[in-house]
């Protein structure tokens, strides 16, 4: 690690969004290219910065700064030379030169405090002199700020950060609740803000600190899909994470129910601990899908008379249980349909679109995601389109994916309502809570509500098992098929996926036109084979183009993770070339013709559409990359539905290549040729659910290449990893 102390000469450029920046520092030995995440600093900046060169094939040898802290000039030189700059305006190096031959060391504090002091100096007048005191005190004090906040371990960028937001109020925020910069400031989590506290010498048992470690650990529940944690849970991990006793912490989570951010509730007798919006959620959730569940007063054998009319040129081609599936989508208020690859649900959709048309009812067809509503439009050639578009989004505050209290803001609620008298809703698999809730808050009684899904896929990435949940209520009209019908039957890809659901020994000895598993030892013959199977073999198998064929992988990591996998499938797929631009940003090197995926939701992300606009781009939304524009810094994506959205190059971190992509991601997807490399899959990914849902993303070839004993492994491991949900609870409470 380098160490240089110098003067800030010049801010060659800096990225305001995310701090890059690349600058000139001189010392005594000359000046040097710093570059990396640094705070706003201005030339004539006293700086200490860390790190280590490195050599930019373009601009040569520059510093990579790691650490950067603000300084004091100490000596008559420095402070000269830091008058000199510029950095306060007025003073150029002749009046610096004035001002430090009559104070000599003592220059700086009567800059900053004594202005009538200051005016005796030839060429500065009483109000000249009382300007540059305001600029001298106000750099003075931020300087003290940083160097405060330095000695408390907190990067300068940070540091730079807080003042911005809090300016000389950070002392009080910082020593008496530092957890406080989690809610005001993005990018700060519980344990930057609980190395603060620490540094600072807040107390371990302050109730700051227990209640921001309880959000936490709410949070993290969350993110692995829980919406509550059993007391004893959330103890446990709290305990640990707070380094403390059960007392203090039990004292807070009361506090916090009494405070009506928590909710403490018996689930299923064993105390239970939700953040109240997710429980607000749940329970509204379930009290208006038994409102919507209401008899239609038809006659069934009316309803048989008009199917038989609609199917007089037996053009619906319903066998006895979609029929009854049909007929009960007409006279309930909710239905829930479920089924894997081959049952027929869509010919139940198309059926049910069609008697709903033939009614004059008004009918919304939806799903989570635009892959999968593109999916189901083609397959019933009626419009079908995601759910935050049919409840149009409209945003979440600045630099929020969702409000604090998790809830998704739409146009579309209970004083909007949705113009529909059916709602079809595909995928429902990867619907989770707070997406269920808000189309429930948009739907009004009277309204038919019909659910699509496999519940042997792998749940939402969002909190809740709302599926299942519904499915273990038992309290809805549910039609399970399980009937693979004539047009699949010979379909190896359907065959297996039941195979797999049932928990069935699948020969991998024996490939077939449309499945087939190809036996390499180790990874590297593994990769090989995946990328000759995406180039040269399956295009013209399937009768599909090469960016249509997609690789799906267990896991991100090790050698056949996405991660190693994108960058190779990249060099193959798309190569450099004369003419093609491409770029390396943060998370990789991103070329003309792409195929990307956004990785998170971005709610205030803006696309166009021809002449329409709108906003949001939502995690495991593909696109490609269609122009790079080196002069403005923009990098331009043709999303599925014709989006089209400019990311600046400091958001390209949203987004990552895409011809390999996790299980997770593929959910809702569908491709002519899946590829699935299997080998060396960690253990708690070696699961029946994540194999069947790999499987059944592919419409005329599965290839497995690797180790056909991970997947023999992943068909007999049917657990899975729980959630703790109470949707079916609510349900049957009610």
């Amino acid at each position: 690690m380098i160490t240089i102390e110098g003067t800030l000469e010049h801010v060659i450029y800096r990225n305001a969004q995310n701090g890059y920046s690349v600058m000139e520092l001189s010392d005594e030995n000359g000046s040097v290219i710093i570059v990396g995440n640094l705070p706003e600093l201005d030339p004539g900046d006293l700086v200490r910065v860390e790190g280590n060169f490195v050599t930019h094939p373009t601009y040569g040898e520059q510093l990579l700064v790691e650490r950067c802290t603000l300084t004091a000039p100490t000596t008559v030189r420095a402070i000269e030379r830091y008058l000199a700059s510029g950095i306060i305006k007025g003073i150029g190096p002749m009046l610096a030169s004035r001002i430090v031959a009559r104070f000599q060391e003592d220059s700086l504090r009567v800059l900053e405090e004594d202005p009538q002091a200051l005016a005796k100096v030839p060429g500065i007048s009483l109000k000249g002199a009382r300007k540059m005191s305001e600029q001298a005190l106000e750099k003075r004090e931020l300087r003290s700020a940083l160097i405060y906040m330095d000695g408390l371990g907190i990067p300068l960028p940070l540091a730079s950060r807080i003042y911005e937001r809090y300016g000389n109020t950070l002392y009080g925020v910082i020593q008496k609740n530092p957890y406080q910069l989690i809610d005001d400031l993005t990018h700060v989590g519980f344990r930057i803000a609980d190395e603060i506290a620490r540094s600072s010498g807040l107390a371990e048992d302050s109730e700051f600190r227990i209640r921001s470690g309880l959000h936490y650990a709410m949070q993290q529940a969350l993110e692995g899909g829980h919406i509550f944690l059993p007391l004893a849970t959330l103890l446990e991990y709290s305990e640990k994470l707070l380094d403390l006793p059960e007392g203090p912490i039990l004292r807070e989570i009361d506090a916090l129910h009494l405070d009506k951010r928590f909710k403490l509730k018996d689930v299923a007798g064993v105390p239970a601990v939700y953040l109240s919006s997710y429980y607000f959620m749940e329970a509204a959730s379930a009290a208006k899908l038994r409102e919507l569940d209401q008899a239609f007063p038809l006659k069934e054998a009316d309803v048989e008379a008009d199917l038989a009319r609609l199917d007089e040129d037996g053009s619906l081609q319903l066998e006895e249980l979609q029929r009854e599936a049909v007929k009960t989508a007409v006279m309930r208020g909710v239905t829930v349909i479920t089924g894997g690859p081959g049952t027929g649900k869509t010919t139940i959709i198309s059926a049910m679109l069609r008697y709903f048309e033939a009614k004059e009812l008004t009918v919304s067809l939806a799903a989570p995601t635009g892959r999968a509503a593109k999916r189901i439009t083609e397959a019933t050639g009626r419009p079908a389109q995601t759910i935050h578009r049919l409840l149009e989004y409209m945003g979440a505050p600045e630099g929020d994916d969702r409000a604090s209290d998790g809830l998704l803001r739409f146009t579309r609620n209970e004083s909007y309502p949705l113009e529909s008298d059916v709602v079809i809703l595909d995928e429902v698999s990867m619907v989770d809570l707070p997406l269920l809730y808000a189309l429930l808050r948009a739907v009004i009684p009277g309204t038919r509500l019909i659910l699509v899904g496999d519940v042997n896929q792998l749940p939402s990435v969002g909190p809740g098992n709302v599926l299942k949940d519904i499915l273990r209520s038992g309290v809805f009209s549910t039609i399970a098929l399980t009937r693979i019908f004539r047009q699949d039957e010979r379909s190896d890809i359907v065959l297996n996926a039941h195979r797999i659901m049932e928990g069935d020994v699948i020969d991998t000895s024996r490939s077939s036109r449309d499945f087939m598993f190809i036996r390499r030892r180790d990874p590297e013959a593994v990769r090989d084979v995946v990328v000759k199977l995406v180039r040269d073999k399956l295009p013209d198998y399937v009768g599909a183009q090469v960016a249509d064929i997609q690789v799906i992988s267990p896991t991100r990591r090790g050698p056949l993770g996405v991660e190693s996998l994108n960058p190779l499938l990249q060099e193959a797929l798309n190569p450099p070339a004369e003419g093609k631009k491409e770029r390396r940003f943060a998370g990789g090197l991103f070329r003309q013709g792409d195929k990307v995926m956004q990785i998170k939701n971005n709610y205030q992300k803006e696309w166009t559409d021809g002449g329409r606009r709108g906003t949001g781009v939502f995690n495991g939304d593909i696109g490609v990359v269609e122009d790079i524009r080196f002069f403005t810094e923009e990098v331009v994506i043709l999303f599925d539905e014709d989006r089209r959205a400019v990311y600046q190059y400091e958001e390209m971190g949203e987004l990552e290549l895409a011809y390999a992509v996790t299980v997770h991601k593929s959910q809702g997807s569908e491709y002519p040729a899946v590829v699935i490399p299997l080998k060396n899959v960690p253990r708690p990914l070696v699961t029946r659910p994540l194999i069947y849902t790999a499987v059944t993303r592919a419409r005329r070839c599965v290839c497995l290449v690797g180790d056909p004993t991970v997947f023999q492994q992943m068909i007999d491991n049917n657990t899975e990893q729980r959630r703790y949900s109470s949707l079916h609870l609510q349900l049957q409470e009610l």
